[in-house]
C-alpha cells in the first residue's frame, strides 16, 4: 500500500481529533508532520524513539485508530528476553476517515434534555402515584 501523506493524515486528524475536541486545528498539520517524520518510509517505528510528549500524541491517534501498537517478545544474549513496543500506521483506517467527509454532528446531552417535554419528567411510583422529577443539573 502507498505511503501515507502529510495532507491524508492532516484530514484524518482533523476529522477525528479536531473534531472530538482532543486537539485544536493549528495543532493538526504538526502532529502529522511528526508523526510521518518517526516513521518515514516504513510503516513501523519503535517505542523507544518517541520522547514523551510525542508518544502521547501517538496513544492519542490510538485512541481514534489512526495508529495501532504492538509488542514482541525477542530473546538476546544469556537468555534474556526483551519486549519490543512498536508503533503501525493503520493506512486504510486513515484512508477510509479522509474519504468519509466530515463527521456527522451528534447533538450534545444537553439539547436531547431540552427536546424532551415535561411529561417526560413525570413518572409513577410502585404506588401508582405521580411524582415530578427534577431534570439533570437542578430543578
Amino acid at each position: 500500500m502507498d505511503a501515507i501523506t502529510e495532507e491524508e493524515l492532516t484530514r484524518a486528524i482533523e476529522r477525528t481529533l479536531v473534531a472530538h475536541g482532543k486537539m485544536t486545528e493549528a495543532e493538526a498539520r504538526p502532529t502529522a508532520r511528526m508523526v510521518l517524520g518517526y516513521f518515514g518510509v516504513e510503516d513501523t517505528v519503535l517505542d523507544n524513539k518517541l520522547n514523551s510528549e510525542d508518544r502521547d500524541h501517538f496513544y492519542q491517534l490510538e485512541e481514534e485508530g489512526l495508529l495501532t501498537s504492538e509488542e514482541e517478545d525477542a530473546t538476546v544474549s544469556r537468555g534474556k528476553t526483551w519486549r519490543i513496543h512498536y508503533w503501525l500506521l493503520k493506512k486504510s483506517r486513515i484512508r477510509d476517515v479522509v474519504r468519509s467527509g466530515p463527521p456527522t454532528e451528534h447533538p450534545g446531552a444537553e439539547a436531547i434534555y431540552q427536546t424532551m417535554g415535561d411529561a417526560m419528567w413525570n413518572r409513577s411510583d410502585d404506588s401508582g402515584s405521580r411524582s415530578r422529577a427534577a431534570p439533570p443539573g437542578g430543578p
